[in-house]
């Protein structure tokens, strides 16, 4: 997974120098709780100790959503270009030029669908700039939910990404996602198959390593197909830590999510709710790895039902900017972790008095 340049344009010490890492949000469906908890959540001062927001939407929105609401107004800072943005300041980019669209909570309408494309379009070419380290977005309907991945598609399509991704939901130490299972066809040989599978393992066990520092991660597989042992057992010699295929229900019961630190359910969408479920849901964050961006969402829906009533909590958003922070900072400690690893130098058995001569040049 190569590194994209806008994380590690900034000294080696980054992580302890006093710059603050640029977080895109976009504004979602403006017609749903998103921008009422990203007031909220910057309402807090304390969240300018941790980053710069760069918000991509639109003032007249934010501004109208927090005069029906009741709520006090977050002061902006607009700028042009997400690279203008300053520290201690909540910025905005606005995106939808002269035709401000209207706030109608608890509606769909054509007008909050073109901005919320608007707004992750123009996040995704600021972070294309090197404008911005990292994205939240707010709940719309360009996300991901358990039967939908639209989020996800639009990011390849605008980034041209063809490498796999995941998408991840986060609650602590639990984290897991749902795999394809990949149907052996005509067009899909066996063997195909099995190395598709093998593949999607490895690259997660890839990103538990990336992106959450786990350097030998225990991955369980919650699946009813009983061929996927022999795969399980090649990635073990190779040194891969995936366990299963493990029964869902005595998975569920026995609480065994806690022992691993990635589970993967295939074709288990029952248990994969429950595990989701048996959390508190303020602290339910979408994650999609396997991409260069790192990209976190408040696992909420648009909540059409509650919109307007001032009722939504923005810690599912407050969760979700701690997360994309976290992985940021992962992501620079293992790169600087295993850019230079030391060489192996081989000394004969038997010969204590040997000197490696640490100042020579190889030749």
């Amino acid at each position: 997974m190569a590194a994209h340049p806008s994380l590690f344009h900034h000294p080696s010490s980054i992580i302890h120098s006093m710059y603050l890492f640029r977080i895109g949000i976009t504004q979602g469906d403006i017609n749903g709780i998103g921008c009422e908890m990203l007031i909220k959540v910057l309402q807090d001062p304390e969240m300018l100790e941790f980053c710069t927001p760069v918000i991509f939407g639109s003032a007249q929105v934010l501004r109208s959503t927090a005069q029906q609401l009741g709520i006090s107004m977050i002061p902006l800072n607009v700028v042009s270009r997400a690279g203008d943005a300053i520290e201690g300041r909540i910025n905005l980019v606005p995106v939808c030029g002269d035709a401000e669209p209207e706030v109608q909570f608890g509606q769909q309408t054509e007008a909050s669908l073109q901005a919320e494309a608007s707004s992750l379009t123009a996040a995704l070419e600021a972070y294309d700039n090197d404008d911005i380290d990292a994205l939240v977005t707010l709940p719309g309907h360009l996300d991901n939910d358990q039967s939908s991945h639209a989020l996800s598609d639009f990011i390849h399509r605008a980034l041209n990404i063809h490498d796999a991704s995941f998408d991840w939901i986060i609650n602590d130490s639990l984290r897991i996602l749902q795999l394809h299972h990949y149907d052996v066809t005509t067009e899909l040989g066996e063997g195909i198959a099995s190395e598709a599978f093998q593949n999607d393992i490895r690259a997660i066990s890839q990103s538990l390593r990336y992106d959450f520092g786990i350097m030998r991660p225990r991955i369980a597989v919650v699946s009813s197909h009983e061929k996927l042992r022999n795969d399980l057992d090649e990635l073990h010699e190779q040194g891969v830590l995936a366990f299963g295929p493990l029964d869902a229900t005595a998975f569920s019961q026995g609480a065994w999510q806690d022992h691993y630190d990635g589970c993967l359910f295939q074709d288990q969408d029952e248990a994969f709710k429950q595990a989701i479920a048996s959390r508190d849901a303020d602290y339910n964050i979408g994650y999609i790895s396997g991409l260069h961006l790192i990209l976190t969402y408040p696992f909420v829906g648009i909540r059409y039902d509650i919109a307007g009533q001032n009722q939504a909590s923005e810690m599912p958003l407050r969760q979700a900017i701690y997360a994309a922070l976290d992985i940021l900072r992962q992501r620079i400690r293992y790169r600087q972790a295993t850019s230079h690893p030391l060489e192996k130098h081989w000394v004969p058995r038997g010969r204590d008095d040997y000197k490696l001569d640490l100042t020579k040049d190889d030749e």
